[in-house]
């Protein structure tokens, strides 16, 4: 990252990830947003799997910037601080799938824990 990360260059990245990303990649990055399950063809892969888990978080700078495979460039749309902001998200969301049970909060193990 070319400067710190913050709480609000996260919220920005969200932001931006929901407007830009969300409608081919998902809410989740799970690759199945409404232009997906809309009919397209060919989507983008899930930012869950193994490659993108260990890709370097330049990587998807580099693709918003450069466009990769069907996805077109975004350089033009989402200025450069933005797509940082969005790459980090991405690792937000990465940790958010697989994140490991000793890194939640006590209070919420105990409700997790309580759910069938």
């Amino acid at each position: 990252m070319p400067f710190p990360l913050t709480r609000d260059l996260l919220e920005r990245g969200r932001d931006r990830f929901n407007i830009f990303c969300s409608p081919c990649h998902g809410e989740t990055g799970s690759g199945q947003g409404i232009v997906v399950l809309r009919g397209l063809r060919r989507g983008p892969p899930s930012f869950h799997i193994d490659r993108l888990r260990q890709a370097p978080l330049g990587h998807f700078f580099d693709v918003i910037t450069n466009g990769f495979g069907g996805m077109a460039d975004y350089a033009a749309q989402v200025p450069y601080r933005d797509r940082w902001a969005i790459a980090a998200y991405v690792r937000v969301l990465q940790f958010s799938q697989a994140a490991p049970f000793e890194s939640v909060p006590v209070s919420e193990k105990y409700r997790l824990e309580a759910e069938p």
